[in-house]
């Protein structure tokens, strides 16, 4: 797999979040940006707005680093392509409405995952 299609993948799913996120009439997110290997995203549902960010490895989908402004240090390593990540943290969100909780996303899914 050359460059070019891992562009084209790594595009494509930052689409479909954008795509789904905008024919939600209540997205609790906003800011979508992309840049070289960072895709970031803004929650906005709350008291106060986080911003999270998904860096991608050259072997998207795999060591894909999830991070947010409130816990720079919870860093979630992962293997999710990004429309599952988002969905992930969209869930928490909507279930809790408690950012910290959500901040923990890093045991969260890495318990889904299997790993501890």
């Amino acid at each position: 797999m050359g460059m070019c299609s891992r562009q084209e993948r790594i595009q494509k799913d930052i689409d479909v979040v954008i795509q789904k996120s905008r024919a939600e009439k209540d997205c609790l997110f906003a800011d979508f940006r992309y840049s070289d290997s960072t895709f970031t995203f803004t929650y906005v549902g709350g008291p106060r707005s986080v911003s999270y960010s998904v860096h991608v490895s050259e072997d998207y989908p795999d060591n894909t680093y999830v991070s947010s402004s409130e816990n720079d240090e919870d860093v979630l390593v992962t293997t999710e392509p990004i429309p599952v990540i988002f969905h992930r943290i969209a869930t928490e969100l909507r279930k809790t409405n408690d950012i910290n909780c959500c901040l923990s996303i890093k045991s969260k899914l890495q318990k889904e995952n299997g790993e501890v």
